[in-house]
């Protein structure tokens, strides 16, 4: 993303903001994010990568925090799998719903959407493959909110069964690509299919790079066909995992690390890979 030229006025000032778990998610703002999050993410590799380690297995329980709009498990749920599905945001949830909606009955009794704030509440247990796919760990606020979802998956496995964690990864400290100053136009930004117009942007407002945390004041313009405008702003943080410390995680939690993948091709993990892919097993 460049820098915005145009003048954008993000009007929280206090950088000094104690922040430990984002309380504000992005894709609850308007519900319109949801469909034009659904329409820009529409990656598939991650799901043919998943459904290669998932081919000497049959039916399985799944269970996939951040669930979103239902990119990952909806494949799934067609290849005959059960699905359990967890979102903070009511509104990507209810857009899966609508997609779940025009399933047959058949499919639709092997679906089960929950809202809830994954990092707060506790998970479903008794799975047999829980999923943390998407670039979600990016969505927390810290390395400890991003090892509780670690340990939470332990809990709602059953003994034996698999964890598939990926995302993209930053070693050593924090990059200098993410705490360049000025106001940059960011997600959601984009058209939907009602002409609802949204307009992201942000700025970077606090930082620890040895600590690799920064973060962001944030604001949504959702401009609807009516000439109506709704304006959020809201302050997040983030916290770009290195493989090392996702490793580590797994490993105290008792984890059996079978594959480091790379990429969505499936190749073995460097540090100037694009991806860091894990295949786990709980120990029995």
């Amino acid at each position: 993303m460049g820098t915005y030229s145009g003048k954008r006025n993000l009007r929280i000032k206090d950088k000094k903001i104690q922040l430990s778990h984002n309380t504000v998610n992005m894709y609850d703002v308007e519900s319109h994010i949801a469909e034009l999050y659904d329409i820009q993410q529409d990656n598939r590799q991650d799901i043919e990568l998943l459904r290669k380690l998932l081919q000497d297995h049959e039916s399985l329980y799944i269970l996939e925090p951040f669930c979103g709009t239902g990119r990952i498990f909806l494949p799934l749920l067609l290849d005959g799998h059960h699905i359990s599905g967890l979102d903070q945001a009511q509104d990507m949830l209810d857009y899966a719903a609508l997609k779940i909606s025009r399933l047959s009955e058949e499919i639709q009794t092997r679906i089960k959407l929950q809202q809830m704030d994954v990092v707060e509440e506790s998970w479903p247990e008794g799975f047999n493959l829980v999923i943390l796919g998407g670039n979600c760990f990016y969505e927390l606020a810290t390395g400890a909110d991003q090892r509780k979802c670690v340990q939470k998956a332990s809990h709602s496995l059953k003994p034996g069964r698999y964890v598939y964690i990926d995302n993209d990864h930053m070693e050593s400290e924090l990059a200098s690509s993410w705490i360049e100053p000025g106001v940059t136009k960011a997600f959601p930004t984009g058209i939907c299919s009602d002409g609802t117009r949204i307009e992201s942007f942000c700025e970077v407002i606090w930082y620890d790079k040895s600590e690799k945390l920064v973060r962001f004041r944030r604001l949504t313009d959702v401009k609807f066909q009516d000439g109506k405008v709704l304006s959020k702003e809201y302050i997040q943080q983030k916290h770009p995992v290195s493989m090392d410390e996702v490793k580590q995680w797994l490993e105290s939690y008792g984890f059996i690390i079978h594959h480091i993948f790379g990429d969505w091709a499936g190749n073995p993990y460097n540090e100037k890979s694009p991806r860091v892919i894990f295949w786990v097993q709980k120990q029995q």
